[in-house]
């Protein structure tokens, strides 16, 4: 199914919610929304959302969607390093249903289309999927546990630093394999072996990597009413990687804690983690820290000062056989921003920001974003963590700094739109490997039913 023709059909769909009354918000992973709330309330949504195929109701089927439409230009890809001018148009469309087989089973089914129109060569894998299954998952709950099997996204907070559904770029991440969920005096703990998928431009043409696997255990817990403790070990193989200057198969562990909550006005959300391994012949020992603080006015406009501070280490090349650069795993492709320019690999980003409120479904945010390499003698990195190779011919720390406005409107329950601008400034690491400043923009527009 092509995203096109898809779209005409999820056109078709979304008019009829706008009689939709106040529900629960759409989620990010839709499969974690449930419906069956509107057994009782049957008027409060469109007849689509629940739809019982037995007499008592045990046995029902629920179907929703998406599309998402980004218009991007950006005047220096790569920092105009080797490429040119670029400017186009990523369509996502997603439908996807939901069958609830009594309490114990569910099946629940995604399809995904994805274009990026007039975007250049070279296509990312997370540009351009023509159509695909996105998740195809049953679930089977035994008492405390629920398990997981097929394919499936991961989210396991909302920050996404480090594993995420990719929601920025146009091609979403999905995995194959199974989790198991598991709700324990207070605790919730997951365990997941999975491969990622290998996303291939066609239809239908999307397979499991078989050089690479993901596996961990993430727990976490609530401390009191505003705060979450989280703590997890993941591992990742794959085989045949470069990775900056270095080459060979992959064995990299990761441990990781994460504190986030809120107290007063002030909210916060703290993150670190520690690697260690083998790439090839050559020890890995990596790091990553993520911190998010803010304190918020009272008023009308509900003001907002932030603090970002976000690092993941370097390599030094006169170190043989010792892997410093970090690897950000599954990272949230928008965390720094939208352009691409940034990665967690090999850099210290401290980003101050002001944010309004000037309605209830209105948020803007100004902020400026201070880049340099952890270690001047590794790459400098772009999102996920692809070198700029030109850039080791120097030994400048300073990346560049960016200067950015972003604003979040949310239309109505399901419709959303979002824009953002950003002047990139280059640095010497930039300037002296060809570099320039870039400035980018994008404009996006989305609608859940």
């Amino acid at each position: 199914m092509s995203a096109r023709r898809a779209l005409g059909v999820s056109a078709l769909l979304a008019a009829s919610t706008l009689q939709a009354q106040s529900l629960a918000p759409f989620q990010l992973v839709r499969s974690d929304e449930d419906w069956r709330v509107l057994r009782d309330h049957p008027d409060a949504a469109p007849a689509y959302k629940y739809q019982a195929l037995t007499d008592d109701g045990a046995i029902w089927i629920s179907f929703g969607g998406e599309v998402r439409e980004r218009l991007d230009t950006l005047d220096a890809p790569r920092y105009g390093i080797q490429r040119k001018a670029d400017n186009y148009l990523l369509q996502r469309v997603m439908m996807h249903a939901d069958l609830h087989l009594g309490e114990r089973v569910r099946v629940f089914a995604q399809l995904s289309g994805d274009d990026a129109v007039g975007k250049k060569s070279p296509l990312a894998p997370s540009d351009t999927d023509r159509g695909d299954v996105q998740n195809l998952f049953v679930d089977v709950n035994a008492g405390a546990a629920r398990w997981r099997f097929g394919r499936q996204e991961l989210l396991f907070n909302p920050t996404q630093r480090f594993v995420s559904v990719r929601e920025g770029p146009n091609v979403r991440q999905s995995f194959d394999g199974g989790r198991a969920t598991w709700h324990l005096g207070g605790w919730a703990v997951d365990a997941f072996a999975m491969q990622p998928v290998r996303y291939a431009a066609g239809a239908f043409d999307d397979r499991n990597d078989n050089h690479q696997a993901f596996y961990g255990a993430y727990a976490s817990t609530t401390l009191a009413a505003s705060a979450r403790v989280d703590a997890y070990v993941m591992g990742l193989q794959r085989d045949a990687v470069a990775f900056g200057t270095d080459h060979g198969d992959e064995r990299r562990d990761s441990a990781g804690l994460r504190l986030a909550g809120q107290h007063g006005r002030v909210d916060y959300d703290l993150e670190g983690l520690t690697q260690w391994g083998r790439l090839g012949a050559a020890d890995i020992h990596a790091w990553g820290f993520g911190a998010i603080a803010g304190y918020t006015f009272a008023g009308t406009l509900a003001p907002r000062w932030g603090l970002e501070a976000d690092v993941g280490s370097g390599d030094d090349a006169r170190r043989a056989n010792r892997v410093g650069t970090f690897n950000p795993l599954f990272p949230k492709g928008a965390y720094f921003d939208e352009s691409g320019l940034l990665s967690w690999a090999n850099s210290i980003v401290l980003r101050p920001s002001f944010s309004l409120q000037p309605r209830a479904n209105l948020s803007l945010r100004a902020s400026v974003i201070a880049h340099w390499r952890e270690n001047v003698r590794d790459a400098v990195y772009l999102q996920p963590y692809a070198a700029l190779p030109q850039t080791l011919g120097n030994t400048a720390r300073r990346v560049g700094q960016a200067y950015e406005l972003d604003a979040t409107w949310r239309c109505g329950r399901g419709l959303s739109v979002n824009a953002e601008i950003a002047h990139h400034e280059a640095g010497p690491a930039i300037t002296r490997a060809g570099g320039r400043d870039s400035d980018f923009a994008m404009l996006s527009a989305q609608f859940r039913y």
